[in-house]
């Protein structure tokens, strides 16, 4: 039976032994999962990524057997054993009579109310203590890990290596889709510097115990905050995916609430963790470099989906997330702290590009409109159609708008953080002062000037007045008055010149390999 009429025919409730309302399906880059009323049936798609193999009936079942072995590790309860798919004519059962076309895990349905990555989307209140809760249960199921050392002859050091081989590998066919060739080199010389710099750390990890076997696959939509906690759907398919540093498993889970802008939450894990572990050395060295490895892994997994799923929606979903994780990637390897500044035009992008950048850096993002907004005392609902230049946008409420823009972009570079400091910055004396105080703090510099067309910008200022719901007052009638006063950057030294009338997350991808060419990378 061919997948496409086994996929279908295992959306019917019928399939099933149990009766159920209607199935929900999602799928990964190598499963597809069937939901009914109380549980989960997962099946493996029959691909072959080198790093897996589930071409054959007789290796579907065997990895079926290791999945449910090995989480049961981490969620005895869940993982209920592995069941056969049969065909009788046209009829398709689970565990029925006919002839066996597949297998799968069957596990108990879990409450999807308390999934990590829910939770997170709904900003739920009581997300800081569940994080020193997860944090306790991973150091305690870290603690019970098997000791791996000297896996088959080989160093982890080496597997380390070898995994990035692959990933740089298999990633070549996405250049100029999900990522770029510049990305790729930037990540590939940082690896090889980072593997010879700190070689002697790496052994010395192996050697003290710090090589266990994990999980290999720890993000929030594999965490479920019931009591006990539940951490599933761990790497069966390959041992060195899984066998690993504590610093890498605990990595995953950092980087994947980065990803999702949760770096408030990261913090609070990572310092519950260092408590109760007291795994707190030579974190701050690797963190950062197994963080850079697990979003390169999500952005290639995510590449793979996207060329490979018979859903259209699906597949662009899945790009834009591969999108995203590389650009994570990158902003782990540009420096922190720096100032940047955006510059331009109303309507020209700045505000929209300067947040989803803000994310992949992690930084501090200030803008002037509502600091205009809070210098004022005037609420995000209040709106009025001024003159250019006149009430709220008159000469002394912009120039305190601007020293309190300054001060505190000082004050966060001042704690380590990187500033975007996002105005127009339309006039060189504004530009001046801030490119003097990061010279004096001393950070690295750079001025976003943002570009795109007259009819683009007029567009985005008319669709966000009709809004209504941005701080920015811009409308099409100051564009005009705006622009015959506007102090053009173009040239100067720090300016990076971006044109704003693609896609985000080219923008942003583009942005961030002209700060890591332009400032230097982490290392």
């Amino acid at each position: 039976m061919d997948p496409q009429t086994l996929h279908r025919a295992l959306l019917r409730p019928s399939a099933y032994p149990e009766k159920s309302g209607a199935i929900v399906f999602r799928e990964t880059h190598v499963s597809r999962l069937y939901f009914t009323d109380r549980h989960v049936y997962k099946i493996k798609k029959p691909v072959d990524f080198g790093f897996l193999n589930f071409t054959t009936l007789d290796r579907r079942r065997f990895y079926c057997r290791e999945e449910v072995r090995l989480n049961r590790r981490f969620c005895p309860d869940t993982y209920l054993g592995v069941v056969e798919i049969r065909t009788s004519g046209e009829r398709v059962t689970v565990d029925g009579d006919g002839e066996i076309v597949d297998y799968a895990v069957r596990m108990k349905r879990l409450p999807s109310e308390r999934m990590l990555d829910h939770l997170i989307q709904t900003g739920d209140g009581s997300l800081p203590a569940e994080m020193r809760r997860l944090a306790r249960r991973l150091a305690d199921l870290h603690r019970e890990s098997e000791v791996c050392r000297g896996n088959g002859g080989t160093s982890n050091r080496e597997v380390v290596q070898g995994n990035w081989g692959e990933n740089f590998s298999q990633i070549t066919p996405f250049i100029g889709k999900t990522l770029s060739a510049r990305a790729v080199d930037f990540c590939s010389g940082y690896v090889n510097r980072f593997l010879v710099d700190r070689n002697d750390l790496l052994l010395g990890r192996e050697r003290s115990g710090f090589i266990r076997e994990g999980h290999g696959d720890l993000h929030s939509e594999h965490v479920c905050l019931t009591d006990p906690i539940c951490i599933y759907d761990c790497i069966e398919f390959n041992r060195r995916f899984r066998v690993a540093d504590l610093a890498a498993d605990l990595a995953f889970l950092l980087m994947d609430l980065d990803y999702r802008d949760r770096r408030d939450l990261a913090g609070l894990l990572l310092d519950e963790y260092g408590e109760v572990s007291g795994e707190r050395r030579e974190m701050d060295i690797l963190l950062p470099f197994y963080k850079i490895y697990r979003a390169w892994v999500r952005g290639k997994v995510e590449s793979f989906l996207s060329i490979q799923s018979s859903d259209e929606n699906t597949r662009e979903k899945a790009g834009a997330r591969a999108r995203g994780y590389f650009n994570l990637a990158l902003g782990y390897l540009c420096p922190t702290p720096m100032l940047i500044s955006t510059c331009g035009l109303m309507g020209s992008g700045k505000s929209v590009t300067a947040a989803e950048l803000a994310a992949r850096l992690g930084a501090v993002l200030l803008r002037s409109d509502e600091l205009r907004r809070e210098l004022t005392g005037r609420g995000l609902a209040e709106r009025r159609e001024e003159h250019f230049n006149q009430g709220t946008y008159s000469a002394e409420i912009t120039r305190r708008t601007y020293d309190l823009l300054l001060d505190r972009a000082a004050a966060a570079l001042a704690s380590g953080r990187t500033v975007i400091a996002d105005a127009s910055f339309a006039r060189r004396e504004e530009r001046d002062r801030f490119r003097r105080t990061a010279r004096e703090i001393g950070v690295p510099f750079q001025i976003l000037f943002m570009e795109c067309d007259e009819e683009t910008a007029l567009a985005r200022l008319d669709r966000r007045q009709s809004i209504g719901t941005d701080p920015s007052e811009g409308r099409r009638e100051l564009y005009c008055p705006q622009s015959a006063l506007f102090e053009s950057p173009a040239g100067d030294a720090e300016v990076i010149r971006v044109d704003t009338g693609g896609e985000l997350d080219y923008t942003v991808h583009f942005i961030l390999c002209e700060l890591i060419d332009r400032t230097g990378m982490y290392s």
